[in-house]
């Protein structure tokens, strides 16, 4: 018998202009206990917000990929399952369950802890795009690619370690309905803007100048057309960049969760009290956290 745990963090992607390329990792994340027994069958238990809506099988995303990878040794493997992160809030959980899955696939394929790069390529190719992924994987705030080699990662230089101000609306915003809501085609001015605003970012949280990273969180690629699916979702981000305190503002990954950086450690959650009224007129109750940046990445350890 050998027991392993599992942790991948949750994730900030985009921030703003940076679509499917920039993510940070945040201090939520997805902790499974793996158990393998060569006398025992397979076996299931999940813990966490949503978790009383997922299946108690093989069919569970987790074990699903795990099993694509390990096959039959998932026979006698026994997963529990917590997790941290809000099911389709746009903070990465279904990178972290991916990337989970992966990992016990691999240790239940190969009895050893995985490579950190090939981890990487398979949830990178199981999400379609690397800024979840990336961050997930390596932790901190980085940048992910394709080239010619595959997927890659890039880590980025904060220049402090600023906290994330995280709103979560309560009403979930499934990732493919957040795609489809996006256009076929862009203007060129639009990916000028990005580009520019995407450049701007990355070199303000490298100085630490806040001001840069107020202009470099605009985006005109994927936030104008989500915003609109969650009632209130647009003015509580207009009201959150003018908050005192808060740097930045963005729609986290598809949404609907809005985040913005908190450089100033004694700023607390009530400098979101417009934009949690805002929400709040247009009838969509959410939850406020202050999140940490995580820069651990994925976990494998071997207890036994």
């Amino acid at each position: 018998m050998s027991r392993w745990r599992i942790h991948a963090p949750a994730s900030s992607a985009n921030l703003g202009p940076g679509f499917d390329v920039l993510g940070i990792a945040v201090n939520l994340g997805i902790t499974v206990e793996l158990q393998l027994n060569s006398g025992g069958g397979f076996a299931i238990e999940s813990h966490g917000p949503g978790s009383d809506t997922l299946p108690r099988d093989r069919t569970h995303l987790i074990a699903r990929v795990a099993e694509e990878i390990a096959g039959d040794a998932l026979d006698h493997a026994a997963m529990k399952i917590v997790s941290t992160i809000p099911m389709a809030r746009g903070l990465g959980s279904s990178a972290a369950a991916h990337a989970c899955g992966v990992a016990a696939g691999l240790v239940l394929r190969d009895n050893c802890a995985p490579d950190p790069a090939e981890v990487f390529q398979r949830l990178s190719v199981l999400e379609g795009h690397p800024d979840n992924a990336a961050a997930c994987i390596t932790g901190g705030f980085q940048a992910g690619g394709f080239g010619e080699k595959g997927w890659t990662r890039s880590p980025l230089f904060i220049e402090s370690e600023p906290r994330l101000l995280a709103l979560i609306p309560a009403i979930p915003l499934p990732t493919q309905q957040a795609r489809e809501a996006l256009p076929d085609r862009y203007s060129r001015s639009a990916i000028i803007s990005n580009l520019g605003a995407m450049a701007t970012l990355i070199s303000g949280l490298a100085r630490g100048d806040w001001d840069a990273v107020d202009t470099g969180t605009n985006d005109q690629i994927h936030q104008p057309f989500r915003l609109p699916l969650i009632p209130g979702l647009s003015a509580a981000l207009a009201a959150l960049r003018q908050a005192d305190g808060v740097r930045g503002g963005w729609l986290s990954g598809a949404g609907p969760t809005l985040a913005g950086f908190l450089p100033d450690p004694q700023t607390g959650t009530e400098v979101a009290s417009v934009a949690v009224d805002a929400l709040e007129a247009a009838g969509t109750a959410c939850q406020i956290c202050i999140l940490e940046v995580d820069r651990s990445g994925l976990q494998v350890e071997n207890l036994a």
